[in-house]
């Protein structure tokens, strides 16, 4: 490691970063990632010419590393750390999910947008007597611009003050919680898109099967896919469910605002958690399918690999 990095490391803050004191982890492209189907945190690193990988287990008895030094804690950091990013270096910053329950990634302004229109929509059907989840993003934003729907939830924020005991004057109060959760809330919204492009390779399957169904082979193919791909995807649907069911009251949101954002936060790291490794496979899908071209059978055959090694398929004889 030259001194400019040496440097830089000494002056990151070791409650914040995970700044390592053992030469293993200073040894070139050292880093820790999810290795296996069952996503196993291991440590890689370069002797000589050798990529050696230890499971992230056998890293303090290999090298004498106690678990309540300093590197031993933050071992336990890592392997928590990697349930939220793809792989993690010495010097790099704790994933904000363990130092504060934040997200550590972005999500775009239309999703916050999206999370923000939701939960005043919510409140203008609250004050009609029959509050609704609103999730057709065409719907959303026609009724987000009706002048009618702004007018009730204007009048609806303030009944919500005096419902919540803080007095119609106190109305200010009450936007700002809606768009505290809402920026929890928007995380939800940005898993849901990158769920939709997930389960849109189904989707896409299907077209290359009728694009392809007088190619035996290679049809028989794409239905062995399929066959794979349906419950890969299947476990998604009820927890999205779960976080609209559990959000779809804007008073007991807000009444127990902290108890929810716990729920909300807890449930966008388990669909984080899931979600991630279909970032490796949803690139694969962008591509033309109005004809047959050498792309599509890749798509296919990655997409087989991909579900037949993280979702494998199990049978019960007994």
């Amino acid at each position: 490691m030259n001194s400019t990095a040496q440097d830089e490391r000494s002056r990151l803050d070791p409650s914040t970063h995970f700044i390592f004191q053992h030469r293993i982890f200073k040894l070139p492209d050292a880093r820790f990632e999810v290795s296996g189907r069952d996503r196993a945190p291991v440590l890689r690193v370069k002797l000589g010419e050798l990529d050696a990988v230890i499971p992230i287990d056998d890293v303090s008895t290999e090298f004498g590393i106690k678990p309540d030094a300093q590197d031993g804690k933050l071992l336990v950091q890592v392997a928590q750390g990697l349930r939220f990013v793809r792989d993690i270096r010495p010097g790099d910053s704790i994933p904000s999910e363990l130092l504060d329950g934040t997200a550590s990634w972005r999500v775009e302004d239309h999703h916050r947008e999206i999370a923000k229109n939701r939960l005043m929509m919510q409140v203008a059907t609250w004050l009609g007597g029959s509050e609704s989840v609103v999730l057709d993003l065409r719907e959303l934003r026609r009724m987000s611009v009706d002048s009618s729907i702004q007018d009730k939830v204007r009048e609806g924020i303030t009944r919500i003050a005096g419902t919540l005991g803080l007095g119609a004057n106190r109305r200010d109060e009450v936007l700002d919680m809606i768009d505290r959760f809402a920026r929890e809330l928007c995380y939800i919204e940005a898993l849901r898109d990158r769920y939709n492009l997930a389960g849109g390779i189904g989707d896409k399957l299907g077209r290359v099967a009728k694009l392809y169904r007088d190619e035996k082979q290679f049809h028989e193919e794409v239905r062995r896919a399929q066959i794979l791909f349906r419950p890969a995807v299947s476990g998604f649907t009820g927890l999205f469910e779960q976080v609209d069911a559990q959000t779809s009251e804007i008073i007991a949101v807000l009444k127990g605002y902290d108890s929810m954002v716990k729920f909300v936060r807890e449930m966008r790291d388990e669909l984080h958690q899931r979600l991630i490794i279909w970032d490796t496979i949803i690139p694969a899908w962008d591509i033309n399918l109005e004809r047959r071209h050498d792309d599509i059978r890749e798509a296919v055959r990655a997409t087989y690999r991909f579900v037949a090694f993280h979702f494998p398929q199990t049978h019960d004889w007994l």
